[in-house]
């Protein structure tokens, strides 16, 4: 029995050493387009992109990008960690008169997650890119 806890718990360690070696390309790409950024992130949200993350965004905003849309159709894991960029994200964004759009598809089950926890009430949520390109007129741009 105490062999298959260790075995399980190197597992774990091994998982864990290749999140926290992970590089802010494998988390987060950022398309930016005038004044606003396109922001596509990984299958995780977590403890381990956190940090990741909000440097990112921190990089963005002292770059003068006031308007965001953040892609999460490709997010399959969410912790009470992964939320706070956002919201950080949303906070700053809104100090400079900016704002935040998440991309999430319906029946996404971090759609359902943020519907649940009532998100939904703080995000600008749209089911598709094309959706919030059309809001920001950035369709012919791109």
């Amino acid at each position: 029995m105490l062999l298959t806890e260790y075995s399980t718990l190197r597992q774990y360690e091994r998982n864990r050493s290749s999140m926290i070696d992970q590089t802010i390309q494998d988390v987060v790409t950022a398309e930016r387009i005038g004044n606003a950024v396109i922001i596509t992130l990984g299958d995780r949200m977590d403890i381990f992109n956190a940090p990741l993350v909000i440097r990112e965004f921190d990089e963005l905003l002292a770059g003068g990008m006031s308007h965001f849309i953040v892609d999460l159709s490709a997010v399959r894991v969410v912790d009470s960690d992964g939320d706070y960029p956002l919201l950080h994200l949303l906070k700053c964004a809104q100090t400079t008169g900016g704002n935040v759009t998440l991309v999430c598809p319906e029946g996404n089950p971090i759609c359902i997650f943020y519907e649940m926890m009532r998100l939904d009430t703080l995000f600008d949520i749209v089911p598709s890119l094309d959706v919030a390109r059309t809001r920001y007129d950035l369709s012919t741009t791109l």
